[in-house]
């Protein structure tokens, strides 16, 4: 009898591992220093380097349920700042440690879109393909390695589709009790999550009713959500300014002129309508999406788009496609999770910021590999080495976006995340403090995060108690002159004030000039004489 020759199956595992051999040295690679370190990671860090120390916020919560930033009366849901926690319980205070989580996440989103895409487009290239698409987005590279939750309901959101996936084709009531409990978990990554999760559960529903699905995995759905729910309502009961501070940074509505009732009124007038309609179009933009990404250089380099320019022949191939197979469950979902993305954005009036509409970049994607999908099914040769081509060119693309990642935009986007650099002031003032201890250190209240920054700087070189002799000052109504000799003044090298505070018959003399990376004078540090 013949030997079978036929070649073995290949392993699903094999092309996941070969993205993620690619993906992973991208997205871990000079983690702590690219990019700068912002003032909104420092709000996370020192709230979070707190709860890992004390187990009590900076606000005097034990374990908090959701965390107050008192300096700026805003609250933020609390997933990132218990996975920076846990982190630091086995890392060092540091810029690379306490953006690992979100790194990790990213590389999570790899390989979760990665069995989604397996079951929806039924073959593991495909699944490959989808996998380094999202891998391969610029906007996911830059979310996932800053330590911000913007990245955080993404991996919720893909368990909760693959399990939507499994339970219309299996019927499993495990899995629809852990499909409803993701989205329920989901709510405490991030407050867009607020509006997409339970969107997601309409959306489970409606796909299990389309599916003729018994009503009790649309119950045992609704049961996984209401779990986590329930605390939350909870605490929002006895918290009922959470939503009022909500609504104030958010700009809703006016929460000191107007009440609810008014503030709906308000908010649904002609005017209002129409300028959120003219929001939720921008995030439609060919320009935005694929050529510049948004103004902001902290959530984009404006040398790519959120996505890569191959996507902008996929996507709305893929479109075309799920809409003329739109009576099949998943194809609404995608679509109505891709188009829903951006009204949260629309709803607070915020243009052309990615981190707002973050359910766009795995809905897209997955939207894009079916147009891929599709045009490498198409009969005319050209249409499929077209697409072939296309998809050769992402790397190629991602090698000259990643390139001016890691070496210009370091430069271009400091002044984003730090104008004052920090970093360099506490290289200077730190090291001068544990040679000769200096009786203080003034910070103008004008620098930017100051409070947050000068805290985890001070911090991550572990001297807690020089921020205890550090003070945060108005320099228009502090007298500098009844300091005591030797202590210090931080302020911008472009503050009005220095002239008034440096030269022979005042109390300062300049100590030294902090320059930014690319070696412009950001601040100063003034010594009183």
């Amino acid at each position: 009898m013949a030997a079978d020759r036929r070649s073995p199956p290949l392993p699903t595992w094999l092309p996941l591992a070969l993205v993620l051999v690619c993906v992973v040295p991208l997205y871990l690679w000079r983690l702590g220093a690219v990019p700068a370190f912002g003032g909104d990671e420092a709000r996370f860090v020192v709230h979070a380097n707190a709860i890992a120390t004390t187990g009590h916020d900076l606000d005097g919560k034990w374990l908090p349920l959701l965390v107050r930033i008192e300096e700026y009366g805003v609250w933020y849901q609390p997933g990132l700042f218990y996975l920076i926690a846990a982190t630091l319980k086995i890392a060092p205070l540091a810029e690379w440690s306490v953006r690992l989580p979100t790194a990790l996440i990213g590389i999570l989103d790899v390989v979760l879109i990665y069995f989604v895409a397996r079951r929806l487009l039924g073959g593991v290239w495909y699944a490959a393909l989808a996998a380094l698409m999202l891998a391969l987005t610029p906007a996911h590279l830059l979310l996932a390695r800053q330590a911000l939750d913007y990245i955080c309901p993404l991996p919720f959101f893909l368990g909760w589709l693959w399990c939507l996936l499994v339970v219309l084709e299996t019927g499993s009531m495990w899995t629809a009790v852990l499909a409803g409990l993701l989205l329920g978990l989901g709510l405490y990554s991030h407050l867009a999550a607020w509006a997409m999760m339970p969107l997601c559960l309409v959306m489970t529903w409606a796909a299990l009713a389309a599916s003729a699905r018994p009503l009790r995995l649309m119950a045992a759905v609704g049961v996984g959500f209401a779990v986590p729910l329930l605390p939350l309502l909870v605490w929002l009961n006895a918290n009922p300014e959470m939503l009022r501070a909500v609504a104030t940074n958010y700009h809703v509505y006016d929460t000191q002129r107007l009440s609810p009732m008014q503030g709906a009124k308000d908010f649904l007038n002609y005017n209002g309508i129409e300028t959120r309609l003219s929001v939720y179009w921008d995030y439609f933009n060919p320009g935005y999406l694929f050529m510049s990404g948004g103004a902001n250089l902290t959530t984009a380099t404006r040398r790519a788009g959120v996505f890569l320019m191959a996507l902008a022949l996929f996507l709305p191939c893929g479109l075309y496609y799920l809409w003329s197979n739109r009576k099949l469950p998943v194809a609404l979902v995608l679509l109505v999770a891709f188009l829903a993305a951006p009204l949260w954005p629309a709803l607070v009036d915020s243009r052309y910021l990615v981190q707002r509409e973050i359910f766009a970049l795995p809905a897209g994607v997955l939207i894009a590999a079916f147009g891929a999908a599709w045009l490498l099914s198409q009969r005319p040769f050209i249409v499929r080495l077209a697409t072939v081509l296309l998809i050769a060119g992402m790397p190629v693309q991602y090698y000259f976006f990643y390139s001016d990642y890691v070496g210009d935009y370091v430069t271009r986007s400091a002044t984003w995340f730090d104008p004052a650099s920090f970093s360099h002031i506490a290289d200077y003032v730190v090291p001068l403090d544990t040679a000769t201890p200096v009786p203080a250190v003034y910070l103008s209240d004008a620098l930017d995060d100051g409070l947050m920054h000068w805290r985890f700087q001070v911090e991550k070189r572990g001297r807690a108690e020089l921020r205890l002799r550090s003070h945060f000052v108005d320099l228009n109504r502090f007298d500098l002159s009844q300091a005591a000799p030797s202590s210090l003044l931080v302020l911008y090298a472009s503050d009005p004030k220095l002239g008034q505070l440096t030269g022979p018959d005042t109390c300062c003399v300049l100590d030294k000039t902090i320059l930014d990376p690319a070696g412009n004078p950001s601040a100063v540090v003034l010594r009183r004489r």
